[in-house]
């Protein structure tokens, strides 16, 4: 059994137990072997789970598999779900196995009367050929009459390196009263686009970072994580998270922030 100590981090707050229980989950899984019966049964049982985290991890598998057969169980699933929790982890694992091959296929979900649907929805485009996945959320960015809609469409906009949702990026990044998480993750989509006041923010915040919270130092952690998995950067070998070198992973992340503020700078 893991060493509680080994899931703990002394300037990061990490859920420790789903650490535990997810690295525990993948332990057992790769007893089966893939495509067998047992392994499949394994998974189904286990995305009934009453921790979210053993739903969560074993619907990610599935999705993982590479193997159509899935996608009747999932879509079956999806029809059941009426909360939000699974919902976007069942389309993206659905559109990981090619389950969104047709408009039919999945207008309902993005043409539904329910906001939250059709917000949730806009995963599926990420799985859609791109110029068609463009389409599709510049429509909904300029016509949907939900904000929160309009600004997921922006957001989703970015992972396929578009920047037609900037402005209202901004206008969201800009607004007052915004949780730190949100704030962090609008900085990170910034970032991806190399708008300066992405990169400025979080480099700003990685300078004083040893004012943060600890439950702010992790936010901030998480989108210079994701920044660096995004453009391809190498992070520091860390076999614990007692271990991450968090201070080494935050210079290397002012240095890259500096270099593209740099050459904005000489543009």
């Amino acid at each position: 059994m893991n060493d509680d100590s080994e899931f703990s981090h002394p300037k990061l707050s990490f859920c420790e137990g789903a650490s535990q229980t997810a690295v525990h989950f993948k332990e057992q899984l790769s007893t089966f072997e893939p495509g067998s019966d047992a392994r499949k049964e394994f998974l189904k049982t286990h995305c009934d789970s009453q921790n979210h985290v053993l739903q969560i991890t074993s619907i990610q598998e599935i999705g993982k598999s590479g193997d159509p057969e899935w996608l009747n169980f999932l879509q079956a699933r999806l029809h059941a779900e009426t909360g939000p929790f699974e919902w976007t982890l069942l389309l993206c694992a659905i559109g990981e196995l090619g389950g969104f091959r047709s408009w039919e296929d999945y207008a309902p979900y993005l043409e539904s009367e329910d906001e939250h649907v059709r917000t949730m929805a806009l995963f599926i485009p990420l799985y859609l050929p791109r110029e068609e996945a463009l389409a599709i959320l510049v429509d909904k960015l300029n016509h949907d009459p939900s904000l929160g809609v309009r600004q997921t469409a922006a957001r989703r906009l970015v992972d396929l390196d578009s920047d037609a949702g900037l402005p209202l990026l901004l206008e969201e990044f800009h607004q007052e009263e915004q949780q730190y998480s949100e704030k962090t993750r609008l900085a990170f989509l910034l970032t991806v686009l190399r708008h300066p006041e992405g990169l400025q923010f979080l480099q700003q915040q990685i300078g004083m970072h040893p004012s943060l919270s600890r439950q702010d130092r992790t936010l901030l952690f998480s989108a210079v994580c994701d920044v660096f998995l995004h453009e391809g950067l190498e992070l520091p070998p860390c076999e614990r998270p007692a271990d991450l070198p968090l201070e080494i992973i935050f210079q290397r992340a002012t240095d890259w922030l500096e270099a593209q503020l740099g050459a904005i700078a000489e543009e």
